[in-house]
């Protein structure tokens, strides 16, 4: 089981300036203080925030909606794999693994980089939380995953660079391996121990050292 973004595609980045863009498009100021303010929230609410600060006439969702069209570009245009996924994938296929895709983001937003990067082809299943109905903060996502991988949960391996997935999947035994990204895990990679792994990155000697 693989996360995508921060684990398999570079895209992080996308989703952290998407504001930005909205920002200037709106000819709107960041001040320290609203960097502040936005610092480490998620986008959703990063555009609640914004809506406030400046007192604008849109609605959170249509803030939000306008920067997805940002984020999407970079899906279709920009956002490459990260450096060894797609060598990574190939051996995991040949060795007869099945691989899933399990993300919080919308296949409408995401498809483009995934065609794109032709990573479609080794994914048995994907699985988003719209299509599933159920965040990746739920167990209940983690027991669909589970059913559709017709394995036990103890031989299934979860990849991805946040940890709340990771410890919410692991209360349902499956094992977990935590995967650096500069941004969403630099400042607790080294002190985070309750996953089973932990790979700087992945590749196929990563992969071998915890015995793929």
């Amino acid at each position: 089981m693989f996360d995508m973004d921060g684990t398999l595609i570079d895209s992080i980045h996308g989703w952290v300036v998407s504001y930005k863009k909205f920002l200037k498009q709106e000819n709107l100021q960041e001040t320290l203080e609203l960097f502040k303010m936005l610092d480490g929230k998620k986008l959703i609410k990063k555009c609640e925030i914004i809506k406030e600060y400046f007192n604008l006439p849109l609605s959170q969702m249509e803030i939000y909606k306008r920067c997805l069209v940002f984020v999407k570009e970079g899906y279709d245009n920009d956002f490459k794999a990260k450096d060894g996924v797609i060598e990574s994938l190939e051996y995991l296929n040949d060795k007869g693994y099945k691989i899933s895709l399990n993300t919080a983001t919308k296949m409408e937003v995401c498809k483009g980089a995934l065609e794109r990067l032709n990573l479609l082809k080794y994914f048995d299943y994907i699985q988003t939380c719209k299509e599933c109905g159920f965040l990746k903060e739920d167990e209940r996502f983690y027991e669909i995953s589970i059913k559709r991988h017709g394995e036990n949960a103890s031989d299934i391996l979860f990849f991805d660079d946040n940890i709340l997935p990771l410890e919410t999947a692991k209360k349902l035994g499956i094992k977990t391996c935590l995967v650096f990204d500069e941004i969403t895990c630099k400042n607790y990679f080294d002190s985070f121990k309750l996953s089973d792994f932990k790979l700087n990155k992945i590749s196929i000697d990563s992969l071998k050292s915890i015995g793929l």
